[in-house]
Formats: C-alpha cells, sequence, structure tokens
C-alpha cells in the first residue's frame, strides 16, 4: 500500500502534449501493470493541456513513475515537453490546487514536492523550471491563505472595537 511521503511532478516530455490514453496504452504495453481504477498510467494524476485533472491510480496505489519512491509518494504528470516551453495557465492552476490539497492530506511539507530529476537522472520536470517551481506554488497558495486569514481577524478586530468605542 502506498503512503504518500513525496509529490513528485512530472512532465510528458513531447510537444505535441500526449492525452491521457495515448500514455495509459504505452504504459500497459510498457508494463501492464493496472491500478485499482482500471488504468496503466503508472502517474496517479495526470493534468492536460486543458487543466483538466484525471486520476489514473488511487492515492493507495503503488505508483509506477519513480524508481525506489512508487510506495511512499504520489505521482503527477503535466502534459507537454518542459525543455522546450512552460506550462500554460490551466495547467499551473489545477496542479496548485492539487498540490495544496495533497499537500494538507498527506502532511507533506514543501521540501519533499519535487521534480522527478531528483531521483533519476532525468530532466524531468522540464529544464525550463527550477527545482523549487512546484513547492513555491504551494508556498505562494499557503501565504495567499495566511493573508486572506490574517484580513479576516482584521476586519473582525476593527468591528468589535467600532462596537465598544460607541459604547
Amino acid at each position: 500500500m502506498n503512503e504518500p511521503k513525496w509529490l513528485i511532478i512530472h512532465h510528458t516530455g513531447v510537444n505535441p502534449a500526449q492525452s491521457f490514453e495515448i500514455i495509459n496504452e504505452y504504459h500497459r504495453q510498457k508494463w501492464d501493470f493496472i491500478s485499482s481504477l482500471g488504468y496503466y498510467i503508472g502517474y496517479h494524476y495526470y493534468i492536460d493541456v486543458d487543466g483538466i485533472v484525471k486520476q489514473g491510480r488511487a492515492d493507495t496505489d503503488e505508483g509506477a513513475h519513480c524508481i525506489g519512491y512508487n510506495l511512499k509518494s504520489l505521482g503527477i504528470c503535466l502534459a507537454g515537453n518542459f525543455d522546450q516551453i512552460l506550462p500554460n495557465e490551466a495547467q499551473i492552476k489545477s496542479l496548485k490546487k492539487l498540490l495544496l490539497e495533497l499537500s494538507l492530506k498527506y502532511k507533506i511539507q514543501f521540501e519533499q514536492i519535487v521534480p522527478h530529476r531528483k531521483f533519476a537522472n532525468k530532466s524531468c520536470y522540464g529544464s525550463k523550471l527550477s527545482d523549487l517551481w512546484a513547492s513555491d506554488l504551494v508556498k505562494e497558495a499557503n501565504l495567499e491563505t495566511q493573508k486572506s486569514i490574517l484580513t479576516k481577524i482584521l476586519e473582525l478586530l476593527t468591528s468589535l472595537f467600532s462596537i465598544f468605542k460607541k459604547s
């Protein structure tokens, strides 16, 4: 059973981007390792060029995306070759939301949100993206959430102060 402690981000490495179905078929032919969801794709999540997230493996399923980490990580793949181009806004928005949800759910720290290249001699998730790019998306989301909470607290305190000042 997979116990996620890492979020490992990948790219398909080809342009134009391949679809979930094409990668699923490629992985079926490559190792025929079916998930509890009925797919062969090795990644737990796949984000297409439209930002649509498709789940290929249950979070508890063993992955087939990173040797040595398939039972302690969730693999997330974005469509595209980020050695050549950058992810688009729809993909970034979906990845940010997914990473935030998964990191909170499994208590995964920023340092455990990494590109595939951390564990493999590859450029994956693409040389146009820094090693901290994905983890910085979660940090940014956390800061936005904290700022929103602090703003609401300040508004409440101002309102309470105004009420006490009148009495």
